[in-house]
């Protein structure tokens, strides 16, 4: 709804009053012009509203979907009730049939009739030379409004009427009454005084050119700021990353230069963190523990007093790279490392009732003592050291090995097709595991289980392995069994139950 203070002002309220004066006194057909934001569509309601009651207004305000069927059925409902018509005819015939009868007095408005089909200008026109051709014609005015160069070039089509289309422009506001239309729309929309500067009214009246419109929308502008704002700085992102490579460099460049700062003298040496389960470096030998270590008589001297020894003899260097590991009753992991010059030994030397000899046994069971006779050293023959003999280290105390016989059996690896033709839910017994072959020879004929054992080579840590398995168990408990019914010599190699899915496993490496 258009607001009507500025029809307050003397311009606008003499055409209203002249327009009432042609539809009181005569049937005009007008086309009120002028441009966008002129004024015209608030006129034409002021006219609306100051028509008195007596005259049956139809009205139409355009929209550009509309059809010419549909323009045709708004105005005839708006001449009876409930019209019987068929759009598709004239808008003279259905008009004139419906007002047959009766005299009446009637005023069609329509807004901005250039937006509709452009057949309905001809259609009212006609409308107007029937009713002037009726014997007794009704009292029937027109007025519509358009754009100004519209309503020009449609005026001239208008002819054949005694009173010819007349053609009103509504006429720019004067410089006074501008101000004066800009401060009552300024106080309605409430714009504060403070944004309606001198200079702000002045540019705003120099670019309106005398038109409401303009002003109005230059005032709402100024209520809500639509003028573009300027864009924010994007953030300086290659900046940033400068700026922090920078400071990045120049705190690594401090972590260099403070130490030498500082004068710190003494190099830092970096802390080497030992893995889990080997040994503590060597302490290097002294000249003076070494003349300490032997005499000509075979004793040792005293060790110095801040010398620390371990308990456990140490291992030959050969001990860590070849090992023998077994798995206890309680199938909990424990490893008996024999080196392969304790081997060699077994196999040389002959022990007697099946013992192993006092050095060996020293070495592979620490907490058992010996009793050595002592040595009768004769005048004639100068007394010999001893050449120190091969030890073994044990995370427990391990069973004494069984003697091997002198001769050793020749033990052929198993093939794998043997062995991955078994049950993966079978079970077996390993009594043993080695490095090398020859541990294996010694463990078969030492035990005297040739052509009773599979043997077959896997990976361990890189290096071969050769594992020695007994048996074909249906569960793990008939496995547990089995190892329960071993001799005792084999029961001191701690054997334990393998399923043959490891087995399996362990051949594909």
């Amino acid at each position: 709804m258009a607001d009507h203070k500025q029809l307050q002002l003397p311009s606008q309220r003499q055409l209203v009053e002249r327009l009432q004066h042609l539809i009181e006194f005569n049937n005009p057909f007008v086309l009120l012009c002028g441009r966008a934001g002129s004024g015209r569509s608030t006129l034409l309601e002021r006219l609306h509203e100051q028509l008195p009651e007596s005259l049956r207004l139809i009205t139409l305000v355009a929209n550009p979907s509309m059809k010419m069927e549909q323009v045709r059925e708004v105005l005839l409902r708006q001449v009876v009730p409930t019209p019987l018509f068929n759009p598709a005819d004239a808008l003279a015939d259905s008009f004139l049939r419906m007002m047959q009868g009766t005299t009446q007095h009637c005023v069609i408005l329509l807004d901005n009739i250039d937006l509709l089909p452009q057949e309905l200008l001809g259609e009212l026109w006609a409308l107007m030379l029937t009713n002037d051709a009726l014997a007794v014609p009704h009292r029937l005015a027109i007025v519509v409004t358009g754009r100004d160069t519209w309503c020009r070039q449609q005026i001239t089509r208008l002819k054949g009427r005694t009173i010819p289309a007349l053609e009103l422009e509504v006429a720019p506001l004067s410089a006074p009454e501008q101000k004066i239309f800009l401060y009552e729309k300024g106080n309605q929309l409430k714009v504060p005084s403070l944004l309606l500067t001198k200079e702000k009214v002045t540019e705003i009246l120099a670019r309106a050119g005398g038109h409401p419109g303009t002003i109005m929308t230059s005032l709402e502008d100024l209520m809500t700021d639509r003028r573009p704002r300027k864009r924010p700085e994007p953030f300086p992102i290659r900046k940033a990353a400068i700026v922090l490579a920078a400071v990045a460099l120049g705190l690594l460049a401090l972590t260099y230069l403070v130490p030498g700062i500082m004068g710190t003298d003494e190099p830092v040496e970096p802390k080497v963190e030992q893995p889990a389960g080997t040994l503590p470096p060597p302490v290097p030998e002294t000249p003076a523990q070494a003349e300490g270590q032997a005499t000509p008589e075979g004793g040792s001297a005293a060790a110095p007093a801040g010398e620390w020894k371990s308990e456990q003899p140490a291992l030959p260097n050969q001990v860590e790279g070849d090992t023998i590991t077994a798995q206890s009753q309680n199938y909990e992991g424990r490893r008996v490392v024999i080196g392969d010059e304790v081997v060699q030994q077994l196999m040389k030397t002959r022990p007697v009732s099946g013992a192993l000899p006092a050095e060996v046994e020293q070495a592979v069971v620490p907490s058992k003592q010996t009793v050595t006779p002592p040595a009768v050293h004769s005048e004639s023959k100068p007394a010999v050291q001893e050449a120190p003999k091969p030890v073994v280290k044990a995370n427990k105390p391990a069973a004494t090995a069984v003697a091997a016989p002198t001769a050793t059996t020749r033990v052929a690896l198993t093939p794998a097709s043997t062995l991955n033709q078994k049950s993966s839910r079978h079970f077996s017994v390993q009594l043993m595991g080695a490095s090398n072959m020859k541990a294996v020879e010694a463990f078969v004929s030492a035990h005297q289980l040739g052509g009773k054992v599979w043997v077959y080579q896997t990976q361990f840590r890189g290096s071969p392995w050769y594992v020695v398995l007994q048996g074909d168990h249906a569960s793990l408990e008939q496995a547990r069994a089995a190892i329960r019914t071993l001799p005792p010599a084999l029961l001191k190699e701690q054997p334990w139950p393998k399923s043959f899915a490891q087995v399996k496993k362990e051949l594909k490496k």
